[in-house]
């Protein structure tokens, strides 16, 4: 009896068993490729998001920046700010690798890095970072090849337009690999336990099929539970049938006291008013929700950003039911974002505008003030003697003292001002608008003169005090200049003007 259940057993083994492998490895072979398409276009996404930023810093630096502070080259201060970048970057996107790179005679050289600086690569030696080689030879792609450490990797690479720079973002080609072996792997425990499975059902049908259910059960609540993002279903109305336990984390609600509820519930006004538009014109079509961006109020009142993924589920008729989906909370993904917007906008050291963003404040000031017929003064500071503090105290303690100069510059003016750093200690201020008066510039002497007080007081660093003076020069918009060049010539006129005279006074420009 037990030899001829066996051989049944393996009969039935033969006819089920083999086409459940053939479909083990096929679809084993279809994730794969679908996970590597992904992240291949995910790569590229991130590379040329990259490629224009620094492509757009490289032009301002060649343009505007101070190359000798920087030894000379304005590329100097982009891989300053490049660096940087990858720097804070690399705190969100953990196992994704940036590298800046250059031709440098037989070499190739690593500008700027998200690891450890890499060394450099012969040119002849093909065999090694091919990304890189590629970049540098002006092409643009996704691939698999062999990094700067002869290690198989996915890479996207394109040149940086305007330089001859070569940008690549990779990650290891085994952490793309790994999901075949995993989905293999499972699927040949899948195999055994269904072996198992029909080995005792033949035995005991009606126990064994409760207790494989029971396990998948718990399975699936360890799988959802696990997760750091918020799983959910909802209902055609939008109300939550289901939440994971990550609502907690995320929201700062039990998922008892989300039960029944919208999601638009968690969200001001108007955010609510604008998703449950989208929501509902989707679930009128049945269609899915993919990377819908919006964001959810926390218990706290604090905001979360939250990137939705959902979709539809029907009933045999066909009538939608409802959705099923996940909330990812990007919080801190857009908060570094922020902060690389804020760096091609503002001054890295002293926190004000930068050059290009005074620059366009001034022009819209100009246009304004012609178009409502009021004036505004644009005051080009100086400080007189800086060199003194950099040549004897070092640069570190230089810049302490900028600092301290563009706080107290912010302190002065009104908060419908604007202050900028447009060079090492140069910095101009836009007085916005008042109506035409025939004064002589009085309207404009008091707050002038706080500036120049405010400058004047001693400045501490380490103990050491330092009688900042200064040099300013003012040009009034937009009658002194029509347009920017005009004014900033005029002001930095007046600015040398004031030197001429002592130094640390204001002179106002005159025709």
């Amino acid at each position: 009896m037990n030899k001829k259940f066996n051989i049944d057993f393996l009969k039935i083994l033969l006819v089920i068993v083999t086409p459940i492998l053939l479909l083990v490895v096929l679809f084993s072979f279809y994730l794969f490729e679908r996970l590597m398409e992904d992240k291949k276009k995910f790569l590229l996404e991130k590379t040329y998001s990259m490629a224009s930023m620094i492509s757009n810093v490289a032009t301002f630096d060649k343009k505007y920046s101070k190359k000798q502070d920087f030894d000379n080259k304005a590329s100097n201060a982009t891989i300053f700010q490049v660096q940087k970048t990858f720097n804070s970057i690399i705190q969100v996107e953990l196992g994704l690798e940036y590298l800046l790179g250059v031709k440098d005679g037989k070499y190739i050289k690593f500008l700027a890095y998200s690891d450890k600086q890499p060394p450099k690569v012969e040119i002849n030696n093909l065999s090694v970072a091919t990304p890189m080689r590629n970049a540098l030879e002006k092409k643009s792609g996704v691939g698999i090849g062999y990094d700067y450490k002869n290690q198989k990797t996915l890479a996207s690479y394109t040149p940086i337009k305007g330089t001859d720079w070569g940008l690549v973002v990779e990650q290891p080609y085994s952490l793309h690999i790994r999901p075949l072996y995993q989905t293999a792997i499972m699927g040949t425990l899948a195999i055994v336990s269904f072996i198992v499975f029909l080995y005792f059902i033949l035995k005991r049908y009606e126990e064994k099929k409760t207790r494989l259910i029971e396990q998948s059960e718990k399975r699936f609540q360890q799988l959802v539970e696990s997760s750091d993002d918020l799983i959910w279903e909802i209902d055609i109305n939008a109300s939550y049938r289901y939440v994971s336990p990550q609502c907690k984390k995320i929201l700062g609600y039990e998922p008892s006291e989300v039960i029944g509820k919208k999601p638009f519930d968690f969200m001001n006004e108007d955010e609510a008013t604008r998703v449950s538009k989208e929501f509902f014109e989707l679930s009128s079509k049945g269609e899915k929700i993919v990377n819908l961006e919006h964001t959810l109020l926390h218990k706290d009142n604090n905001e979360i950003h939250i990137l939705t993924r959902g979709a539809p589920f029907f009933n045999k008729k066909g009538n939608l039911l409802g959705y099923r989906g996940i909330d990812r909370d990007i919080t801190l993904m857009k908060k570094k974002l922020q902060e690389i917007e804020h760096l091609a906008f503002y001054d890295t050291l002293t926190g004000l505008a930068n050059r290009q963003n005074i620059y366009e404040k001034i022009s819209q000031e100009i246009n304004y003030a012609k178009r409502n017929n009021t004036e505004s003064a644009l005051l080009f500071v100086d400080l007189d003697d800086f060199k003194t503090i950099n040549d004897t105290q070092g640069h570190d303690h230089g810049d302490e003292v900028l600092k301290s100069v563009a706080n107290r510059l912010l302190e002065s003016i009104r908060s419908f001002d604007a202050a900028g750093r447009i060079g090492g200690d140069e910095f101009v201020i836009l007085v916005r608008g008042q109506d035409k008066r025939e004064d002589n510039f009085a309207h404009f002497d008091a707050l002038i003169e706080r500036i120049l007080q405010e400058i004047n007081k001693p400045i501490i660093v380490k103990e050491f005090k330092h009688q900042v003076r200064a040099s300013i020069g003012v040009a009034i918009i937009p009658r002194d200049g029509k347009n920017l060049e005009e004014i900033l010539k005029f002001a930095d006129r007046a600015m040398y003007e004031a030197k001429k005279m002592g130094k640390n006074r204001v002179v106002f420009y005159k025709n």
